[in-house]
């Protein structure tokens, strides 16, 4: 079986889309919240983007959603450039914060909904349907009211509307914050093993540092409005980069040492400096 940070080979992913972000920008008044952002993201990738409040993560989601026009820059979904397009035009699944179902339709008109949109004959509707259903332990859910859910039912019923038209990429909007951490936790590894069987490119979106180093492929670390860090989570864990990400990523401890040929010193102890950025002078460990 893969494991998280491996190189991506999911079953079907040959179907799965690129998303190619160059050079976006976006701007409220003088302040800048996404600053000249160029991300790759590889085909039947789950990469996360992680930040704090304010650095710019959601905004990101939401420009390549489409809810969002950026000021300049360039969206490409394989070949194509969606940075014009409308959000339905875009053949994206999505997962909001708040799950955005209908109150007033039952649990399966709501999973349905995108099939009735794109106008798919009933019978296939149907079969899609009660599919989705099943996949997500929902069966015999379908005549329920969302209003008769659990939290975590709700949470399924979103994903099942998200994939039962079976798009090549699906966006995650901070999907698991409402839930207790029991539930979260399991619901981590179940959209892990969903993102596993689909092979669709996935964008998700968290501001918990534990989620995202243990979901995900690769991790967009942001921080006022520019990618920090980008690389797998073991190599982040391993080599932060910047004192900004090894803070954010988890308790850290740091040393003004000095450096003389290599060796830096601190405490009456030295110890090679090896990929300090100088040979000289005195830096942060």
């Amino acid at each position: 079986m893969r494991q998280v940070g491996d190189p991506v080979s999911v079953p079907g992913s040959a179907t799965a889309l690129p998303i190619a972000v160059r050079r976006l920008s976006k701007a409220y008044g003088a302040v800048p919240v996404l600053d000249e952002i160029d991300l790759d993201v590889r085909p039947g990738e789950f990469l996360t983007l992680l930040g704090p409040s304010g650095s710019g993560k959601t905004t990101l989601l939401m420009a390549i959603a489409g809810f969002l026009r950026p000021d300049k820059g360039s969206i490409r979904f394989g070949e194509r450039e969606v940075v014009r397009l409308a959000p339905h035009k875009r053949e994206i699944g999505m997962v909001f914060q708040n799950y955005a179902l209908f109150p007033h339709m039952d649990v399966a008109r709501n999973v349905g909904f995108p099939l009735r949109l794109r106008r798919v004959p009933a019978a296939e509707t149907a079969r899609r349907v009660e599919a989705a259903l099943e996949m997500f332990q929902l069966g015999g859910f379908g005549g329920r009211r969302i209003d008769q859910l659990s939290g975590g039912q709700r949470q399924r019923v979103a994903l099942a509307r998200a994939i039962v038209f079976e798009p090549r990429i699906i966006l995650m909007d901070e999907p698991l914050s409402a839930l207790d951490k029991q539930l979260r936790e399991r619901m981590q590894i179940e959209l892990r093993q969903l993102h596993e069987r689909l092979g669709t490119t996935t964008v998700y979106v968290t501001h918990d540092q534990r989620e995202a180093l243990t979901m995900s492929d690769r991790v967009a670390i942001l921080d006022r409005g520019r990618i920090a860090r980008i690389d797998t989570p073991r190599a982040i864990y391993d080599d932060p980069g910047s004192r900004f990400v090894a803070e954010f990523i988890g308790e850290s401890s740091f040393l003004d040492v000095a450096v003389t040929d290599g060796i830096a010193r601190a405490a009456g102890t030295t110890v090679r400096a090896g990929t300090l950025p100088t040979r000289q002078g005195r830096c942060t460990m």
